[in-house]
């Protein structure tokens, strides 16, 4: 299951720095992040991905598939 949901978070889903700090700061190591970047509504969720995925390689993260991440858990 995943374990980072930013969205549901009303007083930070519609701030991009706000939900990409929130997800920076609360990612951990072999979290799964769920975002609906896919919907017209999730305009934010998108704008915020570049800086959550810069604050994570800076954070020393490496992005893998689910999969990936259960075949070496």
């Amino acid at each position: 299951m995943w374990d980072v949901e930013p969205e549901s978070y009303p007083d930070i889903a519609e701030d991009a720095a706000a939900l990409a700090k929130h997800v920076i700061e609360h990612t951990e190591n072999g979290s799964i992040i769920i975002m609906h970047v896919m919907y017209r509504s999730r305009e934010t969720s998108r704008q915020a991905l570049p800086l959550i995925i810069d604050g994570l390689r800076q954070r020393g993260f490496e992005f893998v598939t689910v999969s990936q991440l259960l075949e070496n858990r």
